[in-house]
């Protein structure tokens, strides 16, 4: 099944997802609230959070559960390195490059 592209809030909030996997984390709410305000001049809404979450939900990105406390967590459905692999894949054929070629070209090699 072809996923539905991410805007660039909802790659912000798969990216924290991820990162807080990696690092054994729980992606709940809060935990995610609190890496993207790391990358960020202004801070992001519980609520923002919520709907984007949801969002991601129904393109398929993540699973969301609640814990014990009712706390929301956010689980990973798709692999950071699959969606890397997708996103590469396509700006390499937007570009009309191979996706060696794409990736030289990201760099400024080419």
């Amino acid at each position: 099944m072809k996923k539905k592209e991410l805007t660039a809030s909802e790659q912000e909030l798969m990216k924290a997802v991820w990162e807080i996997e990696e690092e054994g984390g729980v992606p709940t709410t809060r935990t995610v609230r609190k890496k993207v305000d790391e990358w960020r001049t202004e801070r992001i809404t519980s609520q923002s959070v919520y709907v984007q979450m949801g969002n991601l939900q129904q393109k398929g990105y993540i699973e969301i559960k609640k814990d014990e406390k009712e706390d929301r967590v956010y689980t990973s459905i798709v692999k950071k390195e699959d969606y890397v692999k997708r996103q590469a894949k396509y700006w390499a054929g937007f570009w009309n490059k191979t996706v060696p070629g794409y990736v030289m070209m990201a760099i400024g090699k080419n």
